[in-house]
């Protein structure tokens, strides 16, 4: 006979008995085996062998619903893990989309500027290219944030292309006065030849999660390429 919780005498005014519980358990012998679930969180039985002798079959079931748990959470983690880089990867791919359907240098500048935000899920997007100026100020031009030489090494770290910081250091030379509503942020190095200069994609989020270290960064690496080609086309430079 096939358990079902229909079976279960329910009580009248008063709670149920230990024998009517253990009479309902032998008349339906797979009740457990079809509900492991609950079986983990019932202490099994103690078997008494003498002083200072470990009931080693307790023990090893203790042991198994401890890693039982762990691996469930484990896999809880993996799966949530997959669910945010699929996400990720389709925010970024239609970002990339937006980007090579502009239509000139300035249309490209907004896309970059305004709309990123909006398919990226973020809060701030700024783009930052290095200029020959020496003056050590910052300067915005059509949207895009003219920074003196050397600010792109000073902004990275071991001059990697990517970089994620939570919590961020939302400068203000990227950010402008949006810098104190950033929590976390990732930077994109792009350029950085004799054609197109040192440049930087900055995305900034008032989530403290939203960017944290030690998370795939190949995507965000893709993204600052097409970027880079997108810009290039745009200014006649060759790929």
């Amino acid at each position: 006979m096939t358990a079902s919780s229909d079976n279960l005498p329910a009580p009248k005014g008063e709670e149920m008995t230990a024998e009517q519980v253990e009479r309902f358990l032998r008349d339906h012998p797979r009740f457990l085996a079809e509900r492991p679930g609950l079986a983990d969180s019932m202490s099994p039985p103690q078997r008494h062998l003498g002083d200072n002798v470990v009931d080693l079959q307790a023990f090893m079931i203790d042991r198994l619903r401890a890693d039982r748990r762990e691996d469930q959470d484990v896999q809880d983690r993996f799966v949530e893990r997959t669910r945010r880089e699929r996400s990720l990867q389709d925010r970024i791919h239609a970002a990339a989309l937006a980007m090579i359907g502009d239509v000139d240098l300035d249309h490209l500048v907004e896309i970059v500027t305004s709309d990123l935000a909006i398919l990226l899920g973020v809060d701030l997007v700024a783009l930052a290219v290095e200029t020959a100026s020496r003056d050590g100020v910052t300067h915005v031009t059509c949207g895009v944030r003219c920074l003196p030489r050397g600010t792109v090494a000073d902004l990275m770290e071991d001059e990697r292309e990517v970089v994620l910081r939570a919590p961020a250091r939302a400068d203000e030379r990227i950010f402008g006065s949006g810098a104190m509503l950033v929590e976390s942020e990732a930077m994109v190095r792009f350029g950085g030849d004799e054609r197109l200069p040192q440049a930087i994609l900055a995305l900034g989020s008032r989530l403290e999660d939203r960017f944290r270290p030690g998370d795939p960064v190949e995507l965000y690496r893709f993204l600052g390429g097409v970027l880079d080609r997108c810009l290039r086309k745009k200014l006649g430079l060759p790929a």
